[in-house]
């Protein structure tokens, strides 16, 4: 072979491999359905162009032509496919991190380790490994729960950082957990020292952009309260306002964030592994956890919260009205939040309802429980998380809210439908109970509809009858049967009930004769009262009229249109297959499926015919042209059966 021909190979074989490299950034995503990046592109070009240079070896390199053009161009095509579909199966698109991320992963991966040893050590002295979740309905079960509780709470407070914030948040989550868990996590207490002032003062300052001394008349240097996220100053504002100045702990971020990813990665691998966290839905509730935690880091999601409150108590009734304080967005930022100041006492101080009259008591408890029901019903924006700790009973003896990092919101038809399984559950309606609590879900089509209404009549039964008492748990309750009949539960309903179940508790603190189903039927009866006058009446039936406009404009053209087919016999149903684009897009991928793989066979046929027929012209001496397509031909069938073979293993 001369050294023309060699170089001719070269420019061949490199204007092979562009070419090819070209073909398979433009159609990769079509042909396997996925987006390459560059790096990979190239590699796969260099891999084909090596494939490549041993077949020449065999073929080429004795006798050139440029017939071999086509040949050597799809084994190039042809490898650098196959590698990229090894690569997507082993290594898929997006897994490995950029090489300016590998320093900071092997930081976080090391920071992350010594923190996972942490861990292991507290649980390990609060006994709590191997953990298992005790589930068992006995007495034996509940006390082996409340060893479990008190040991997690511990372990919990001895954690600190973020993990006592989850918690406080999971005191809250009676939808998830067992009775005797929230009872526990209620008692977490985060003791965490305050943060120096020296080191407060910085955050201040580049948060608001000027110097603390020119935002605040007075600034308390030290805090009111603190916790593992921010902590509280008292303040005055140049008019000389009093509020309450709410900074984030200086560099909690990253902890929190490394926090949540080893409860994130925790929860993964349990549920992976063992059998009560899968059906726990242990990693979804971190999921969920993770996203309260986030919001709780950006003050700014709560000061839209305070303004959504301060308009929703705005448009209340008087007597159900609960005080929100003022937000001051000019001195705020994401991670300083400054607010009026409420003085007065929060219901978990102990003794704090002592000094109120029993008739003071009832009136504020039923006030915080119906204007909560106000909230949801009403306005659609609601404080999630009325715990005792986070409802100030002023000098005056009124009712103030605080912290409002986790504040709810309903559309209209959803508020709709709670408000008819409070009245139904209120009357004592079993059958329209388990209507409206249906009302939300979507029946699976092998659901026992028969046994879960009879569970649901057999719960209202024991709440609701002679001598019976509800409390909080009872909402804990209806969730888990209908998780038991494999119905997710939306998460509105969860937070409206959550909602209810805790101000429950806060309202037995001001009262602890307050009944929840009293005050439940009470607002019901006052919804059903406010229905029947006259105003309300002809306010609905205003409302449905012009809700039914659009279609009666249409109704007449439209009975136009079918008696005249009907007076000319071409009245007829059209009835369309396949209606849902769900559907379409199965049959689709099947039909698309079958043809390749049709095509990839027939192809491979074709390709073993014509190279052990041994017919055909010529092209070298060992190569004819039969051979030259059946080799084509091979190329293609292979490329069709790995995009087959791509789509059926990624989807298992």
């Amino acid at each position: 072979m001369g050294v023309g021909s060699i170089i001719v190979d070269v420019i061949v074989m490199t204007a092979a491999t562009v070419v090819a490299m070209l073909v398979i950034g433009a159609f990769a995503r079509r042909v396997l359905g996925v987006r390459v990046g560059t790096v990979r592109i190239i590699l796969a070009g260099i891999i084909g162009l090596l494939a490549e240079v041993g077949f020449e070896s065999q073929f080429v390199w004795g006798s050139y032509t440029p017939a071999l053009i086509p040949v050597q161009f799809g084994i190039i095509l042809f490898v650098a496919i196959a590698f990229l579909v090894v690569a997507e199966l082993v290594v898929p698109q997006g897994s490995l991190p950029r090489p300016d991320q590998v320093l900071a992963g092997i930081r976080r991966s090391r920071e992350r380790s010594r923190r996972y040893a942490e861990l292991l050590r507290i649980g390990a002295r609060h006994r709590l490994l191997p953990f298992k979740l005790t589930t068992e309905q006995s007495s034996a079960g509940a006390s082996e729960r409340r060893r479990q509780a008190a040991a997690l709470t511990a372990a919990l407070e001895d954690a600190g950082g973020a993990f006592v914030k989850i918690g406080q948040i999971l005191s809250t989550r009676s939808d998830a957990l067992p009775t005797e868990y929230i009872d526990a996590f209620k008692r977490l207490q985060q003791r965490v020292p305050p943060a120096g002032w020296a080191d407060v003062e910085p955050v201040l300052t580049a948060s608001l952009g000027r110097p603390v001394d020119e935002v605040f008349a007075t600034i308390a240097h030290e805090p009111l309260a603190a916790a593992s996220i921010g902590q509280v100053h008292e303040a005055t504002l140049p008019d000389g306002r009093r509020v309450a100045v709410k900074v984030q702990r200086p560099g909690i971020v990253p902890l929190v964030e490394r926090d949540i990813d080893i409860a994130r990665r925790l929860a993964r691998r349990l549920t992976q592994s063992t059998g009560w966290a899968q059906r726990f839905g242990l990693d979804e509730l971190a999921e969920a956890l993770t996203e309260s935690l986030r919001d709780e880091l950006d003050y700014r999601v709560e000061a839209a919260n305070i303004v959504a409150m301060e308009a929703v108590q705005a448009a209340l009734p008087e007597d159900k009205r609960l005080r929100v304080p003022h937000f001051f967005a000019e001195f705020s930022a994401r991670d300083v939040l400054t607010m009026e100041f409420i003085d007065g006492t929060t219901l978990s101080e102990p003794g704090v309802a002592d000094r109120l009259t029993d008739h003071k008591r009832s009136m504020l408890a039923m006030r915080l429980f119906q204007g909560t029901l106000s909230q949801i019903m009403d306005a659609g924006v609601f404080h999630a998380d009325l715990h005792p700790g986070n409802v100030v009973v002023t000098p005056d003896d009124q009712l103030a809210l605080i912290d409002f990092g986790s504040v709810g919101r309903l559309d209209s038809e959803v508020r709709r439908q709670i408000t008819d399984v409070v009245l139904s559950f209120s009357r004592g309606d079993a059958r329209l109970f388990a209507d409206t609590l249906l009302s939300f879900v979507e029946l699976p089509d092998d659901l026992d509809e028969f046994m879960l209404r009879r569970q649901i009549g057999e719960f209202m039964s024991r709440y609701l009858g002679a001598g019976s008492a509800l409390d909080a748990s009872a909402f804990t309750e209806v969730i888990q049967i209908l998780g038991r009949h494999g119905l997710a539960v939306p998460p509105e309903l969860t937070a409206a009930f959550r909602a209810i179940a805790t101000v429950e508790g806060s309202a037995r603190v001001l009262d602890p004769e307050f009944n929840l189903v009293t005050e439940a039927t009470g607002f019901a009866q006052e919804r059903v009262d406010e229905q029947r006058r006259p105003k309300a009446v002809a306010r609905s039936v205003a409302d449905e009229l012009i809700g039914m406009l659009p279609a009666a404009r249409r109704l007449p053209r439209r009975i136009d249109q079918i008696t005249g087919q009907l007076a000319t016999g071409r009245l007829s149903v059209n009835v369309r297959l396949f209606a849902d684009r769900r559907d379409r897009a199965v049959l689709r991928e099947f039909i698309n499926l079958g043809a390749i793989t049709f095509l990839a066979g027939v192809f491979g046929l074709m390709a073993a015919l014509l190279l052990s027929s041994g017919a055909g012209p010529d092209i070298t001496p060992t190569l004819t042209l039969f051979e030259l397509f059946g080799y084509l031909l091979v190329i293609l069938s292979g490329v069709l059966t790995l995009r087959v073979v791509f789509d059926v293993l990624r989807r298992r």
